[in-house]
């Protein structure tokens, strides 16, 4: 009995996820704990594994967005079943068409599942030989010759343009006119029989025009050709079925664009919202819009805290660690929760919730957006083992690893802008959180210290907080402690 894989949750509130990227092909035998596909949620995107061993048969399609519990892809225990399945889940095949051979797209790579037809190289119904070249198919990668498995009367299936699965039918071998005549009655729609003789005709070549707005309809290869190339597609017109842009667009239009480089497109570009950016965009808003922010800020001389950094590093090997800035930030910030609970609260219609645990989000710039995934009981962690488990989250983060659990039940939020050129700047709040700390940039600069002006390494720390949860002035004590703790770092370094 064949298996149903469905989407996962990955989240509380989550209903629905995006399949990113298959990680196996169809008809691949799989194993338990294989990764199947990466899947894209509001929040990140992660790896999904396979729940057991089997033969795959992928339902959903790369980019589809899937309710939670839709079905992705079928298990089969065997060859036999899982040919089962394909039958099953492919239209109806003509009883005459049964009788013929059938002609299937190629699978031209190791995680190709899909393919689409370029351009027919004979006609309906023209008598073909084994070897000749029937079809232009064309990957993500590439467009090459298909060849004719057999000799035959050919009746075309799939049209120029058509994306099909790996193994779909795309044209039938009939062995004699009257099996030809048979198919070509049974099929729901026949296609009609292309009056050009065998030999392709010269494509038209493409000219440059102005983008009418709307989604642009090319192919895998074409995007991937005119995105190296650096050329606009919706400056090109297609010549493949319904006006499509195929590869050989892109190709034989880059003079064309280029001579029309001077005359710059006034089309905005149109760029899709991804369900990470979705989600970001939704939750900034509704953060804003629901909760009382306001915000603070402090300047704080970091001068003795870089050269408590600086001897850690010199201990590098004694610590089994790196420890950086942003770990002793962090480490005092943690620190600093003990004896200021509300910033380490959230509150609801009813009541104020303070926690007695620390699961500290960072703030995480990726490839894929902003994610805060989270550090559980940073609050029971010495400084070298919050530096190890920082860095291992953020890792996890970059490289498209983080689980459900990486990302939920945070209490306090940091977010370090002291890579970029930032001195000072207002977080914006996570709800239900009733705290967001932020860092700029450690600046060398002049300032009276001990009655003297000298050069110190200074920085701003901004607390942004939900005025319902607490007022300014224990807002103030909090800045008050963490100024003190990290202009003097023994007093957190010794708690």
């Amino acid at each position: 009995m064949s298996m149903e894989i469905v989407m996962p949750k990955t989240g509380l509130t989550n209903t629905e996820n995006a399949l990113d990227k298959w990680q196996v092909s169809e008809g691949e035998q799989v194993k338990k704990g294989q990764v199947l596909a990466e899947i894209e949620s509001e929040k990140t995107t992660m790896p999904f594994e396979s729940p057991e061993d089997g033969i795959i048969h992928l339902v959903a399609g790369e980019g589809d967005t899937v309710p939670v519990g839709g079905v992705i892809a079928h298990l089969a225990a065997d060859q036999a079943e899982y040919e089962s399945l394909c039958a099953a889940a492919a239209p109806a095949v003509p009883a005459a068409a049964v009788q013929a051979e059938s002609v299937l797209m190629p699978k031209t790579g190791l995680t190709n599942t899909e393919n689409t037809l370029d351009q027919w190289q004979v006609s309906e119904g023209e008598q073909v030989k084994k070897g000749q070249v029937l079809a232009e198919i064309e990957s993500e990668k590439t467009t090459m010759p298909f060849e004719s498995p057999a000799d035959g009367k050919i009746h075309l299936v799939a049209g120029e343009g058509d994306t099909v699965p790996v193994g779909g039918v795309i044209a039938y071998l009939a062995a004699d006119e009257a099996q030809y005549q048979a198919v070509c009655t049974a099929s729901a729609a026949p296609q009609a029989a292309p009056q050009s003789p065998a030999a392709p005709q010269a494509a038209p070549a493409p000219t440059v025009r102005k983008a009418a707005g709307g989604r642009i309809i090319a192919s895998p290869l074409a995007r991937k050709k005119a995105e190296k190339a650096g050329i606009d597609l919706s400056l090109i017109t297609g010549t493949g079925p319904g006006g499509r842009i195929v590869a050989r667009d892109v190709d034989s239009c880059q003079p064309a664009v280029q001579s029309a480089a001077g005359a710059k497109s006034r089309e905005p570009v149109r760029i899709p919202l991804t369900p990470i950016r979705k989600a970001i965009a939704r939750n900034m808003f509704n953060s804003l819009h629901t909760m009382a922010q306001t915000s603070d800020s402090v300047e704080v001389d970091v001068t003795e805290l870089a050269a408590m950094r600086r001897r850690l590093v010199e201990n590098e090997k004694l610590l089994g660690t790196r420890v950086t800035l942003n770990d002793l930030l962090s480490y005092a910030a943690v620190k600093m929760l003990k004896t200021h609970p509300l910033a380490n609260a959230s509150y609801t219609d009813q009541e104020i919730l303070t926690f007695p645990y620390v699961n500290l989000s960072v703030a995480v710039a990726t490839d894929y957006g902003l994610t805060s995934p989270v550090v559980r009981d940073a609050d029971q962690m010495s400084l070298v083992e919050l530096s190890r488990a920082l860095r291992e989250i953020v890792v996890k983060a970059r490289e498209k690893r983080l689980t459900a659990d990486d990302q939920r039940d945070g209490t306090f939020t940091l977010t370090n802008m002291g890579v970029f050129p930032v001195d000072n700047f207002n977080p914006i709040l996570p709800a239900p959180q009733s705290c967001i700390m932020g860092f700029g940039r450690a600046v060398e600069k002049p300032v009276v210290y001990q009655g003297q002006i000298c050069v110190r390494t200074m920085m701003c720390l901004s607390v942004t907080y939900d005025h319902r949860v607490f007022d300014g002035g224990e807002i103030g004590s909090i800045l008050k402690t963490m100024k003190e703790y990290l202009e003097t770092p023994e007093l957190f370094l010794a708690q």
